[in-house]
């Protein structure tokens, strides 16, 4: 029987028109989608170019597809995951090896001349940078939320901020899963003047859940949730985030005391916000410690205010029960902004809302050390000082306080000689903060000049009112 020609017979090379005619080039065997890929992906482009920002991002994303492909390809001829993972990073790091030897730029790093750079933006002159993270601690109670509450009403309606200095309008996000939007946010934003339509509230996400199978809303969590924060951010153009408090959006895989988990949630947070010109304000509260660096009274790790470019506190006005202080601890960028008086009100729905009262001048420590035991006749004048229109003759303060005179020249000379009241002049006295001090000069308040201020032992043994700078004013 007749055989069929077999596929290496001379027929089949005879009628080869590579192997008849010697001007036609042989072809290459063909390759195989992974042969393919594998030299695609082994070869830069040349528009990878590390020499700007730019073309950096331009070649990373085209190596990023390129390495792709190759995965996909891999997975799809039947490759497990494991040795396709393998044989990715092994052809990043060949393809890193090769921009190493080829490329005249800098693989690595940025070139500071190439930096282009550009003044501080500020969403709160002095308090709050566009672009960074910003801190408040303070203990429970004292206002924080009220204050951020306060600031997201005045981006959102683009009113002055609350000292008066210009301000700056835009979206603002809301995370605050400890505060109900019906009877709290909403209520408090309304009566601070925000605009409703450019604030978002995002205390939840919508996460699938693999064992319910199914998409259920989760509280919202940074080490989680950051990207889509930062793509709601763009959305809505905010210019303001408000974290309230830190300790509920950090995730449960997060350990406020580590400070290792902290730089890792808070590091990416900081860039998200340098990204996306956003001011970060991140609500904390104060921890039991007596420390009188105020930078280690806050909750959690020392990397939490160590993440943040501004420091901002809350704490008690140690002459009013009533009144609260906003003042800076740390700042990074520019010089320290003065302390703000506040208090807390209530209008006709009783809805609080924060009342502020002007500047005082004070340090941080005095204020997270006020005078312990003071005295009710004393608390009285600091009462009086405070209330009145200018400075007070001590006749004038024992008639509103009710005390003897000579019981308050006693009690004026020791509260001056400890720096709780200001003598702008001689005979006169008035609070810290009272405008007719910080006008004159701050410095004033504490200078104990031996004309002005006697010794406790001549104040105790008092025998010559006159040589009492009070006792010459009736």
């Amino acid at each position: 029987m007749e055989q069929p020609p077999s596929p290496t017979s001379s027929d089949d090379q005879s009628n080869d028109p590579q192997q008849t005619d010697p001007d036609i080039p042989s072809q290459a065997p063909k390759e195989s989608p992974i042969q393919k890929s594998n030299q695609e992906v082994n070869k830069p482009t040349k528009s990878y170019k590390l020499n700007s920002k730019e073309s950096r991002e331009n070649g990373r994303q085209q190596m990023n597809d390129l390495i792709n492909n190759y995965a996909q390809t891999m997975l799809k001829l039947g490759k497990k995951k494991r040795e396709v993972e393998a044989n990715v990073k092994q052809l990043f790091e060949s393809i890193k090896q090769e921009i190493r030897e080829s490329s005249e730029d800098e693989f690595l790093g940025t070139v500071l001349s190439e930096v282009e750079t550009h003044q501080i933006e500020w969403l709160w002159q002095g308090r709050i940078p566009l672009g960074k993270i910003t801190i408040l601690d303070g203990d429970p109670g004292m206002g924080k939320s009220l204050i951020a509450i306060n600031i997201a009403a005045c981006v959102s309606a683009g009113h002055p901020m609350p000292d008066g200095t210009h301000g700056i309008q835009g979206g603002v996000i809301l995370i605050a899963p400890e505060d109900s939007a019906e009877d709290t946010i909403k209520p408090r934003l309304e009566a601070a003047g925000g605009d409703l339509t450019q604030v978002l509230l995002l205390n939840t996400m919508e996460i699938f859940d693999v064992k319910r199978m199914g998409v259920y809303d989760y509280p919202f969590s940074l080490s989680r949730d950051m990207q889509d924060l930062e793509i709601i951010i763009k959305r809505r153009k905010a210019k303001l985030v408000v974290l309230d408090p830190l300790m509920a959006v950090l995730g449960r895989e997060v350990s406020a005391s580590s400070d290792q988990d902290i730089r890792e949630v808070l590091t990416p947070l900081a860039q998200l916000a340098e990204r996306t010109k956003c001011a970060i304000l991140i609500i904390r509260h104060l921890n039991k410690g007596n420390s009188p660096n105020s930078l280690y009274r806050g909750a959690g790790s020392i990397g939490i205010i160590g993440a943040a470019r501004m420091g901002l506190i809350v704490v008690r006005d140690p002459n009013d029960e009533q009144r609260c202080i906003l003042a800076t601890n740390k700042n990074n960028l520019s010089k320290h902004a003065s302390h703000l008086l506040y208090q807390i009100e209530e209008n006709e729905q009783r809805i609080p809302s924060t009342q502020w009262l002007g500047e005082i001048h004070d340090t941080i420590s005095n204020l997270l050390s006020p005078p312990k035991n003071i005295s009710f006749e004393r608390q009285e004048i600091h009462k009086v000082l405070r209330q009145a229109n200018g400075p007070l003759k001590p006749k004038e303060i024992a008639e509103r306080t009710g005390q003897k005179i000579e019981s308050v020249r006693v009690a004026l000379n020791r509260m001056y000689k400890n720096g709780e009241i200001a003598n702008p002049y001689r005979g006169i006295y008035a609070s810290l903060d009272h405008v007719s001090v910080t006008e004159i000069n701050v410095n004033m308040i504490t200078d104990k000049s031996e004309t002005c201020v006697r010794s406790d032992i001549n104040v105790i043994n008092d025998t010559n009112p006159a040589n009492d700078p009070a006792s010459s004013e009736g």
